[in-house]
């Protein structure tokens, strides 16, 4: 089958529009992305707001609560919709759903392919759920009755391999991905303008470190950025401002950032990330713990930002197309890692071509199709 003339009933149940978590965005991205190739209807929960401006067509099925999950749930439905545009293909986001992808490729009698974010049972093993065991059972059989399965990371794709026994034929990548097809243009402006509103200045380094800091990897990351990182280069004299952007961020880190007397700021939530990211000169990822690739990274190195980074933080991340870009210290050396950050500040290179090459979304939508297309 032409790569193009595929047809795909997907299975996203759960609410991302409007997207506000990098997760969100990297089902909205690769689906948009989809739906410029080919027909994409997305089953999705009724509590989504609106898809206008997307590519693919969505559908609220499912509720917002637990019964969702019910093996079969929705069964009639995805039937229905499915057989009024003759769906060739079933692509499910993460491996919840998978008694449903399951009874709808033997009903419609056409493959199902599943996306993995993370390795789902290792994250939640991580996160102390005591019903991780549970999970990992689960996630092995949807693992190994999908007919494709797309990880994000080169490191999940090998871990799943060993873990549950599957052939390498039918594991791909499909990495978080970036809507940007080269780099931005530098606008110097967008610094004095935001140096300005913010009260910050303009002619030293601006160090950023972005998330939804109600997820307890990246709160982490903050409390490494205050006890750890900011010490060593107060210390060192080094002048920069740093920066923490995003929304959830725990009363007692606001607490810690308001004892540094400005020398951290917290933004809270960014209403214009792109204005942002232009101004500031690097991102610090000090992460240690938290699966699959960190979406913050990718969208750092598509504008161009130096990025210094932990090895976690760095997970799923292709050094070789990355060029000067990505510095990758090992986990919990904070004197490197503060001392990475000066020599970092006085470079400014532009990450190569070859990284959108790897990580635009329409390059990664692609090549999911290509594999679709020969199942």
């Amino acid at each position: 089958m032409p790569w193009r003339s595929c047809r795909l009933l997907s299975l996203a149940p759960y609410r991302v529009l409007p997207a506000t978590t990098g997760g969100h965005w990297g089902i909205v991205h690769m689906h948009d992305a989809l739906g410029r190739f080919c027909q994409d209807h997305v089953l999705g929960t009724t509590d989504n707001g609106s898809s206008d401006g997307f590519a693919f067509e969505l559908h609220r099925i499912f509720p917002p609560s637990p019964f969702r999950y019910r093996p079969g749930f929705g069964l009639q439905p995805a039937l229905g919709i499915a057989h009024r545009f003759d769906a060739t293909h079933i692509f499910c986001d993460h491996p919840y759903m998978a008694p449903l992808a399951i009874r709808l490729s033997r009903r419609l009698k056409i493959p199902w392919a599943l996306r993995c974010h993370n390795i789902e049972a290792d994250r939640f093993q991580g996160l102390g759920k005591w019903w991780w065991p549970a999970l990992r059972m689960f996630e092995g059989y949807a693992l190994r009755h999908a007919d494709a399965i797309f990880f994000i990371t080169p490191e999940d794709r090998e871990r799943a391999k060993k873990l549950y026994r599957l052939p390498d034929t039918k594991c791909h990548l499909a990495p978080f991905g970036t809507p940007l097809k080269e780099a931005p243009q530098l606008r110097p402006e967008l610094k004095r303008k935001l140096a300005k509103s913010l009260g910050l200045n303009a002619d030293i380094p601006w160090l950023y470190f972005l998330g939804v800091h109600s997820y307890a990897p990246n709160a982490e990351a903050v409390q490494n950025i205050l006890r750890e990182l900011l010490p060593r280069l107060q210390a060192a004299a080094f002048s920069c401002e740093i920066l923490i952007a995003g929304k959830g961020l725990p009363e007692v880190l606001k607490r810690e950032i308001e004892a540094t007397q400005t020398a951290v700021r917290a933004l809270g939530f960014v209403e214009d990330l792109n204005e942002f990211l232009l101004a500031c000169d690097m991102m610090l990822n000090p992460m240690l713990s938290g699966g699959g690739i960190k979406t913050k990274a990718v969208e750092a190195l598509a504008y161009s930002k130096m990025l210094v980074s932990t090895q976690n933080g760095a997970a799923g991340l292709l050094p070789s197309v990355c060029g000067q870009n990505l510095i990758i210290l090992p986990d919990g050396d904070w004197d490197a890692f503060a001392a990475a950050i000066p020599e970092a500040a006085r470079q400014r290179t532009e990450v190569p071509q070859a990284f959108f090459d790897c990580y635009n979304w329409d390059a990664i939508a692609r090549q999911v199709l290509q594999k679709l297309s020969i199942l």
